[in-house]
């Protein structure tokens, strides 16, 4: 008995083969595709980076200097203050005028630490330095970048 053998029609049969110069520009636009939807993801997160820097020190570099202007202001009002207490009286009387200069001093002493722990200030009062320079608004936009990632793997 022979064996019929059973032959199944494959219709890509007929069609040729691709060239050589056919596969390599195949593999070249893969290959390309690739580098370059990668250079473009890169490119975007340095420009989110950058832009970011350039929003952080911006934003906080104002606010900065805005605070270093009121910490000029409460420490030339405190002086005031206590110059007035001092003139206003006839007599001065030591433990009437510590009283009155203690309460005042804590006073500033409270506004000082709010502006140190709620506000950021550095404790100096010179506008010309600052603590947000480009570098570490750079700094920070990555830090933020990161996390965000760390967070998404997390969730």
């Amino acid at each position: 008995m022979s064996h019929a053998r059973l032959e199944i029609y494959d219709p890509f049969a007929d069609l040729e083969k691709p060239s050589r110069c056919i596969k390599f520009l195949r593999l070249l636009w893969k290959f390309s595709r690739c580098v370059f939807s990668h250079v473009t993801l890169v490119s975007l997160v340095v420009a989110y980076c950058v832009i970011g820097a350039y929003a952080f020190e911006s934003l906080e570099a104002d606010h900065e200097k805005q605070i270093k202007k009121n910490v000029k202001y409460l420490r030339g009002n405190i002086t005031e203050k206590l110059w007035k207490l001092t003139k206003e009286v006839e007599v001065l009387v030591r433990e009437n005028w510590t009283l009155d200069a203690l309460r005042e001093l804590q006073g500033f002493e409270s506004n000082l630490f709010t502006l140190l722990r709620k506000e950021g200030w550095d404790g100096s009062e010179e506008e010309n330095t600052i603590q947000w320079t480009f570098a570490g608004a750079l700094f920070y936009s990555i830090i933020v970048i990161t996390t965000i990632g760390e967070l998404k793997e997390i969730v």
